[in-house]
């Protein structure tokens, strides 16, 4: 036989099983074009030139290497899916005289077909979305519209090199199976029937166990970020737990089901029950990867819901001026920055007038930051605040003198000596006394004081914030060297914070401009500079970041959810040609069609809405913790997230509802 045959009976293999095709083509077409936007707006000549792209392009990249491999498992798991509903096909081939060979041959004409067919439709579709993708990003980052078309020929390569690749696996893992086959053992793959499982209580309690403890670490980590191990425990824990419940709880339940013999003896419940035990054990890991993936595409599309209503004002409330500086002072205790104070004023003067820019107003002011956990009386100082540990909860005490506050507030503050003015941002202090590293305060509470401090919205929801006014520098500078000889490298020094505002008239590369003379004169003057920026900059990497993520986090919601519908459609279609003989069977010997399409419904309906019941467990034990995770990109907008998480799982359940009509149809179809 020449090659032609094989190409003609692989087209006509393609056309014959459309209804399993066409999700596998898809799947392939979808990955293809989210690789490929992905991969060319990580290297698009226009994004890098505005403030902020380099990190934009960063994250790109780092997210189109999550792709690839998110993209490689996700066609492997669908054609696995494929080719079980082909055994049977394969032996009837091999039945009727077409050796292993020729069977090997004809599949890869099939896959070669798929290959080609899905990579001219994903590089078509990615080149247009590209276009859309780019305007998106430049709208997010107030950047002017190009109107302009880039195709990147590079992205064009690597993607076709990708897929390539994986269509090569996807056939030498394919010709390795059939080679392994026996044609009697295909014939038959459709009719193995399931041994009826044993129920494992010990590992169903574990399941509920290791759920249990995920769900508590889950609600009580307070920073998400210092407590990562702690976050990834719980994920690992509720993973875990769900595979173990569905695989030994589901079927503890439905012998429960089985044993109550009112429930049990009925048509529409007899049916679904028997089978469903008999078959658990593998319907179980179908379910629990659908509520997983389903848990995933709700998190990921609330975290892009949130991000693209996100306001940029956010990131500006961060930063009082257009620069920002941050100078240490000299390890000499009996300094007090006014020498440091005085050579800023001078260096903002010069830079205005050699950058040739107005400066409005500009003023500097000394504080300290100390990371201490809270105690009775007053916050400890400890080298553990670095590694959190379980439901431990770091404050942030952000310190300087009345002097430098009057000069930063406009206040006339007055303060006695050993007395402090305390302010908390998320808790108030409620003591009379503050004890800190040895040294003991009178309080007063100011609930109106002035933050002097750039962050401290983004970090009061990692953990609560103190400001705190004592009376001189010298207790300051005290304060600092105490906490240094405690937190010894993991200490801080004393700050010079420098604000300058060059008015609203001042452009973007004007801003940059004075920025980096400013930077290069503090440079020359041979100050201990900690860290410089711009509004402009900083604003700009904050869009990068949430631009980044959100395009990331889009991609990957896309490509799991759409995993998501065919593992259920492919699963419902591989149920029912189960089914269809047995219920054929039961039709024969009485049954009729509205008894079964009861049965059938009764069954389609544990199986479906099961893992969204599940789904919907975990989205409300995690909503805090993603809550408090989002900071990172929403700043102190994180409010917003649990209304995106509530959209998200509306929309993702009416998905799930036409999901379920179409499947349902789908299945009935078949077995009847």
């Amino acid at each position: 036989m020449n090659n032609q045959f094989y190409m003609k009976m692989a087209a006509e293999n393609i056309r014959k099983n459309w209804k399993m095709y066409l999700p596998f083509i898809i799947s392939c077409i979808s990955t293809i074009m989210m690789t490929y936007i992905i991969r060319a707006l990580s290297t698009n000549s226009g994004l890098s030139q505005i403030p902020g792209g380099d990190n934009l392009q960063t994250i790109l990249f780092m997210g189109y290497i999550v792709l690839m491999i998110f993209s490689a498992v996700f066609l492997f798991y669908m054609h696995s899916f494929l080719m079980k509903n082909r055994k049977r096909e394969f032996g009837v081939y091999n039945i009727l005289g077409m050796d292993k060979k020729h069977i090997m041959k004809m599949f890869t004409f099939e896959i070669f077909y798929v290959a080609v067919l899905s990579m001219v439709i994903g590089l078509i579709a990615g080149t247009i979305f590209n276009k859309v993708c780019i305007l998106l990003i430049r709208y997010m980052m107030n950047a002017s519209v190009s109107l302009g078309f880039e195709f990147s020929l590079p992205s064009v390569g690597w993607t076709l090199g990708l897929f390539t690749i994986i269509f090569i696996l996807i056939l030498l893992v394919t010709i390795y199976q059939i080679r392994l086959a026996n044609p009697i053992e295909l014939l038959k793959s459709g009719n193995v029937g399931e041994k009826e499982p044993k129920t494992k209580v010990f590992l169903s309690v574990i399941g509920f166990a290791l759920i249990g403890v995920g769900y508590y670490l889950a609600l009580t980590i307070q920073s998400p970020i210092q407590g990562i191990q702690l976050a990834f425990l719980a994920v690992l824990a509720v993973m875990i737990g769900t595979y173990l419940l569905f695989t030994t709880g589901s079927i503890a339940i439905l012998k429960m089901l089985k044993a109550n013999k009112n429930y049990y003896y009925q048509s529409n419940h007899f049916i679904p029950v028997s089978g469903m035990i008999y078959r658990m054990k593998k319907n179980a890991v179908g379910l629990s990867n659908i509520t997983i993936l389903s848990v995933c595409v709700i998190v990921l599309f609330s975290i892009a819901g949130s991000i693209f209503i996100t306001s940029d004002s956010t990131a500006k409330t961060q930063y009082p001026g257009n620069f920002i500086s941050q100078v240490s002072l000299s390890d000499d205790m009996s300094d007090t920055g006014e020498e440091i104070k005085s050579e800023m004023s001078e260096l903002i003067d010069r830079t205005g007038y050699e950058t040739n820019t107005s400066v409005v107003d500009y003023s500097s002011h000394a504080y300290l930051t100390i990371p201490v956990f809270e105690t009775s009386g007053g916050f400890e100082v400890t080298r553990d605040v670095f590694f959190i540990q379980g439901n431990q909860r770091p404050s942030s005490l952000f310190l300087t003198d009345q002097e430098n506050y009057n000069q930063f507030s406009g206040d006339n503050v007055s303060l006695d000596e050993n007395e402090v003015y305390i302010h908390g941002v998320n808790e108030t202090y409620n003591e009379n006394t503050l004890t800190l590293m040895g040294q003991q305060f009178s309080v007063s509470e100011m609930s109106d004081m002035e933050e002097f401090s750039i962050g401290s919205e983004t970090e009061s929801e990692i953990g609560d914030i103190y400001y705190i006014i004592v009376p001189d520098m010298e207790i300051l500078r005290q304060l600092e060297q105490q906490q240094q000889e405690i937190l010894e490298d993991y200490s801080q020094s004393t700050i010079i914070f420098t604000q300058v505002d060059l008015g609203n008239e001042v452009s973007a590369e004007e801003e940059i401009e004075f920025g980096e003379r400013m930077e290069l004169n503090m440079e020359n003057a041979g100050m201990d500079i900690v860290n410089i920026d711009t509004e402009v900059e900083a604003v700009g990497q904050m869009q990068a970041l949430r631009s980044g993520v959100l395009f990331v986090t889009l991609n990957l919601a896309t490509l799991l959810l759409l995993m998501t519908v065919l593992i259920i459609y492919y699963k419902q279609t591989s149920e029912a040609y189960d089914d269809k003989e047995r219920f054929s069977i039961m039709q024969k010997v009485g049954l009729d069609r509205s008894e079964i399409k009861k049965a059938i419904k009764s069954q389609i309906l544990i199986v479906f809405f099961l893992p969204l019941i599940v789904t919907g467990l975990h989205i409300l034990a995690f909503s805090l913790l993603m809550k408090k995770a989002m900071v990172l990109v929403m700043l102190n907008q994180v409010d917003l997230f649990p209304i995106a998480i509530i959209c998200a799982f509306l929309i993702f359940t009416i998905t799930y509802v036409v999901i379920y009509r179409i499947t349902a149809r789908v299945y009935y179809n078949i077995v009847k």
